[in-house]
């Protein structure tokens, strides 16, 4: 009887996982999803989570609003306020990237010995991820901050690998940057970083996850655990980030999963930050708000507790506890 006892029990199916899969645009604000993921943070809390990359949140909104995409990870763009001013089911819950995240301004050599200032980018390209989108919002508001606006240089929209060979080519003045495309695009051959997420006040919320809120209404626990699973990574990133022991650990996760595969550009470069208990600067939101309301892309101001839900976070710091941050 103890031997059919023991055989029942090794043969009993392991638990059935939860699948999860989840959008985002590749940058080093994957890095808590990347260090969950590899160290099975969200395996220990039933979860089979699969990331699937995308060129920008723009392209992600149809397949989060469908349901086809449960979760989707990146910055806050005009779209996002407009669609939820809409009634579509979205909320941004957990925080993935604020300030600083040395988001860098780099120009083509030529004109490393003109650009000193903001105010010298007046007539110039700049390449932005897109119209309504977070680097046209670092860039307006730095603008703003000078006594100019966006209609003083010419933007473009132009992905990031793209922007590396224009910048280097000469065929764009400059382009704004996220790590560790700052240090592609200095290696080839662009000059002079200015961090402009460091210029905005208040001290931007960079990136974090949104759900589909229909969803996550009838899956109100695998929201929490992922969240858990988040918080834990991040605090394994942010670990790395600030040069701890797990620094080489975290390298190797980038380049596996990363679109940038020279681990050296990880290694020599200053990483984003983000809020180790998870929490989100609901001020800088409707900033970004705001400007986007300025700039025309945005009609309706919303309150705060139709853009965020701060619910999952508290719950899983009630389990997990919060860290000095």
């Amino acid at each position: 009887a103890l031997v059919l006892c023991a055989f029942i029990t090794l043969a009993a199916p392991a638990p059935a996982m939860d699948k999860l899969t989840l959008g985002t645009v590749p940058t080093g604000g994957d890095g808590p999803l990347i260090c969950a993921i590899e160290r099975g943070y969200f395996r220990e809390l039933g979860l089979d989570v699969d990331l699937v990359p995308f060129q920008g949140v723009i392209q992600m909104m149809p397949l989060i609003v469908r349901g086809d995409l449960k979760m989707i990870g990146g910055t806050l763009s005009a779209s996002y306020f407009n669609s939820v001013a809409r009634g579509l089911p979205l909320r941004y819950f957990v925080n993935r990237a604020r300030s600083p995240v040395w988001h860098g301004l780099i120009v083509r050599k030529e004109l490393g010995d003109k650009v000193k200032t903001v105010k010298d980018l007046k007539g110039l390209s700049v390449g932005v991820s897109g119209p309504g989108g977070f680097t046209e919002y670092e860039l307006g508001r730095w603008l703003e901050d000078n006594g100019m606006s966006l209609d003083d240089v010419n933007t473009k929209t132009i992905g990031m690998p793209e922007s590396v060979a224009a910048v280097g080519s000469g065929g764009l003045d400059s382009a704004i940057f996220v790590p560790p495309f700052d240090a592609a695009a200095l290696k080839g051959g662009g000059v002079k970083m200015l961090h402009v997420d460091e210029q905005v006040k208040p001290r931007p919320e960079v990136s974090g996850i949104i759900y589909n809120s229909d969803w996550a209404a009838k899956n109100s626990d695998i929201v929490d655990r992922f969240t858990i699973g988040h918080i834990k990574g991040g605090r394994c990133y942010m670990e790395a980030a600030r040069r701890g022991s797990n620094r080489a650990e975290m390298v190797n996760y980038f380049v596996k999963r990363g679109v940038v595969k020279d681990p050296t550009l990880y290694e020599n470069q200053n990483w984003s930050e983000l809020d180790r208990n998870g929490r989100i600067k609901v001020e800088s939101l409707m900033d970004q708000q705001d400007f986007y309301i300025r700039r025309g892309y945005v009609q309706e101001k919303l309150p705060a507790s139709r853009i965020v839900d701060e619910g999952p976070v508290a719950r899983a710091l009630a389990k997990i506890g919060v860290v000095e941050d």
